[in-house]
């Protein structure tokens, strides 16, 4: 019979593949997050901002046909006497 040698693989880290691997996987997850966020994120009203709920439409709004009102004056003039 015939004796096989095999000789071990020297133990080195791929570092720089390392690296790549997980930047790649780093990125992808970011973009998921991102997808993710964006999907989640509920239509508003262009009215009030209010959270519109599914199939309904910024015109069933309570505040979409409120007539706009100037907004009440912050300071007043005291006349002179």
């Amino acid at each position: 019979m015939v004796d096989k040698h095999t000789t071990k693989r020297p133990n080195v880290v791929d570092f720089m593949g390392y690296q790549q691997r997980r930047e790649s996987s780093a990125r992808e997850q970011a973009r998921a997050l991102v997808a993710s966020a964006l999907a989640a994120a509920a239509p508003r009203c262009r009215h009030c901002g209010a959270a519109l709920a599914e199939g309904e439409s910024e015109d069933e709004c309570s505040s979409a046909f409120n007539v706009a009102q100037p907004a009440p004056a912050r300071f007043r003039a005291i006349p002179e006497r």
